[in-house]
């Protein structure tokens, strides 16, 4: 029993029909895994935030490669890398020679240069990008699995 012209074309728009909605899916979940990350950054930020700056200038985005596509994850703070990967002890130094103002126990202090001590690494953007991969995983699945039931 051979194939016909017409269940050729049959088969092939059914192809063109599956790998369209493959690419739909594979984006949705990309973008929800993005969406996914930067709400974990927001409410696990591992550190204790004081303004909140930091978790809101957290950003994803899909990239699209040879091999397929990438979620990047970034934060634009200067201070981010810092947190996120650590600090050595370093000292820091008033800008132009000039004074360093802040709040100490006492009160208000003033110094030409301060021995900051350095910090842990607290990895938010590492554990964000984790979460955000496990969950790319399973809605995917479900999504793939709800195409492949139509076909």
């Amino acid at each position: 029993m051979g194939l016909t012209m017409a269940s050729i074309a049959r088969v092939k728009r059914g192809h063109q029909h599956l790998t369209a909605e493959t690419a739909r899916a594979v984006d949705d979940a990309m973008a929800f895994a993005g969406r996914f990350a930067i709400q974990h950054v927001q409410d696990h930020p591992e550190f204790h935030p004081r303004t909140g700056a930091l978790q809101r200038a957290t950003k994803a985005r899909v990239v699209r490669t040879k091999g397929g596509r990438l979620l990047k994850l970034s934060n634009l703070k200067p201070y981010a890398s810092a947190i996120d990967r650590g600090a050595r002890p370093h000292r820091i130094a008033g800008r132009n020679g000039g004074l360093l103002r802040f709040r100490g126990r006492s009160g208000w202090v003033s110094k030409r240069e301060v021995q900051h001590p350095g910090n842990r690494p607290y990895k938010f953007l590492y554990r964000a990008h984790n979460a955000a991969y496990r969950v790319l995983g399973t809605n995917l699945t479900q999504r793939l699995t709800a195409i492949a039931r139509r076909f």
